[in-house]
């Protein structure tokens, strides 16, 4: 987004109407910015009354510049609680209830929007995309894949149409039972392969659908279509990233290609580029990180954990949490096992200092596990 949307000439239009902030949610310093504004998606797009400091809109994950515009609009028509018809009405209000983040209520105000706009409102892609992220947001596996169906077949082919098959694959691989799955998936991959080659879609969602059919195709017991989708998926991220403006835009795709080239069965792949980002991009923490991961993927525990020490010396607040349990997986694997203890009580030290809003839940939760594994 900010090396490729956010510059978009478009939205210098918006200059004098708006004031943009961007945030790193990870930078201790900004801990009462997310303290007051939790995120529960990166990235997420908020616009916030100034005079209230409440969130009127709030999207979760990409946007094009055409839609943020479209968001930033709306937004402005909320915070001046400008006339509106009702379906725009009941937008707003869910809008406001998914700033509140509160999803499952947010899901329900957008179906009303839905019901009282009618086929032709022009909210009605947008609603049924923020229904959809709702209800994904709410844990509601099944609403969100079965809202996703729904939607699907009135969508414009495009960006949201896009972001829309994509989260509905990621909601049916959730699904618990096995039938209702391939029932899901069988039904919303079309649209999704389909949703690959539509105008418009940034490479990020392009990179979610790649990875959305893979794993669907594995979920089927399709190991060979799986293999070709994630073989078409990687080529794809090299491309791109090859057109890549600046290193740091690179960069941008390397996780994507680590997880793209790991599911192709051909990690080694993905080494090239990892180690070119670290060489350009000293100060960052992120390239060193993909390196542990990587490493421990190639089962070259004593690399990954050099790199996992020189992403510990740049990484700062929840993401030494991650950085600290790849050490401990390096530590474990060399038999080191003392060093792996220490790491992971380090990790949940750390974590649990932070302030709530801040903590990496997940990344704490694999700590504690790795470490009870470890004193067994």
């Amino acid at each position: 987004m900010r090396a490729y949307v956010l510059p978009d000439a478009r939205l210098r239009k918006l200059a004098g109407r708006f004031v943009r902030l961007d945030i790193d949610t990870e930078k201790p310093g900004n801990a009462p910015f997310v303290e007051q504004f939790p995120i529960d998606v990166w990235p997420t797009l908020m616009i916030i009354d100034p005079a209230t400091e409440g969130v009127v809109l709030r999207w979760a994950g990409t946007a094009t510049a055409a839609q943020i515009e479209k968001l930033a609009l709306d937004g402005e028509r909320a915070v001046r609680k400008a006339r509106a018809s009702e379906a725009d009405a009941t937008l707003a209000r869910a809008d406001r209830l998914a700033g509140e983040r509160r999803h499952a209520d947010a899901a329900a105000a957008y179906r009303e929007a839905l019901a009282a706009g009618g086929p032709r409102w022009p909210g009605r892609a947008r609603a049924a995309e923020a229904r959809v992220q709702a209800l994904g947001l709410a844990g509601d596996p099944v609403a969100c894949a079965d809202a996703a169906r729904e939607a699907l077949p009135a969508l414009p082919s495009g960006p949201g149409r896009a972001r829309v098959a994509a989260q509905g694959l990621s909601c049916a691989l959730e699904l618990e039972d096995e039938a209702a799955r391939r029932t899901a998936l069988a039904a919303l991959e079309p649209a999704a392969r389909r949703a690959l080659d539509a105008k418009d879609v940034l490479a990020d969602d392009r990179s979610w659908l790649y990875d959305g059919l893979a794993a669907a195709r594995d979920a089927a017991g399709d190991a060979a279509g799986a293999k070709a989708l994630a073989r078409r998926w990687l080529a794809f991220l090299e491309r791109e990233a090859a057109r890549a403006p600046t290193p740091l835009a690179r960069s941008a795709f390397d996780g994507q290609r680590l997880s793209a080239a790991v599911r192709l069965g051909e990690p080694a792949r993905a080494l090239p580029a990892l180690l070119a980002s670290e060489r350009d991009l000293p100060g960052e923490y992120v390239p060193p990180t993909n390196l542990a991961v990587l490493y421990l993927k190639l089962d070259r525990p004593a690399d990954a954990l050099a790199a996992a020490g020189r992403a510990l010396e740049r990484a700062q607040g929840p993401r030494r949490i991650r950085v600290l349990v790849l050490k401990a997986e390096a530590e474990e694997t060399l038999g080191e096992q003392e060093a792996a203890r220490a790491s992971l009580q380090r990790a949940l030290a750390e974590g649990q200092a932070l302030p709530e809003g801040l903590r990496p839940h997940g990344q704490l939760a694999r700590a504690r596990s790795r470490l009870a594994a470890l004193q067994h």
